[in-house]
């Protein structure tokens, strides 16, 4: 369900949109995207110690710490980000089903299992939906768009 919420909040966001980065923002619409991408597949696969199913550039374009403004070339486009961000979640049924008590090889904060960290991540992705949508209207109100 919150997939779904974040992919229909993009639904009708161009290219040029997503690139904007408005007055009193780090980040823009394309960022959050691929961010949730990719700290989704980092606590379902990573922390369990198992290979994931993303190309590292896209953790080095959209992980913690990063910025559109250090980006060295062309960012996915919104329609790959959308179709990963599909993906995503049928891979996760497929690799994962049966799996929520495993324990994380890798501890994330107090949490140390597959559920825990997954709960969390849901939350992770509402707050970067509720971004997009603030940026959303930012670039809506800028006259940028």
């Amino acid at each position: 369900m919150n997939r779904s919420r974040t992919l229909q909040f993009v639904s009708d966001v161009t290219e040029q949109q997503a690139d904007i980065v408005p007055e009193g923002f780090n980040n823009n619409i394309r960022w959050n995207l691929g961010h949730i991408l990719t700290v989704q597949e980092r606590f379902a696969f990573r922390l369990l110690g198992e290979p994931m199913d993303l190309p590292e550039e896209l953790m080095s374009l959209f992980g913690n710490g990063t910025k559109p403004a250090d980006w060295q070339g062309a960012p996915p486009t919104l329609e790959e980000l959308r179709k990963l961000l599909e993906e995503q979640n049928e891979r996760f049924r497929e690799r994962l089903t049966g799996r929520m008590d495993d324990k994380l090889q890798i501890p994330f904060r107090e949490l140390d299992r597959l559920s825990d960290v997954l709960i969390f991540s849901i939350g992770h992705e509402a707050l970067h939906a509720g971004y997009i949508q603030a940026l959303k209207r930012a670039v809506a109100a800028s006259g940028r768009s």
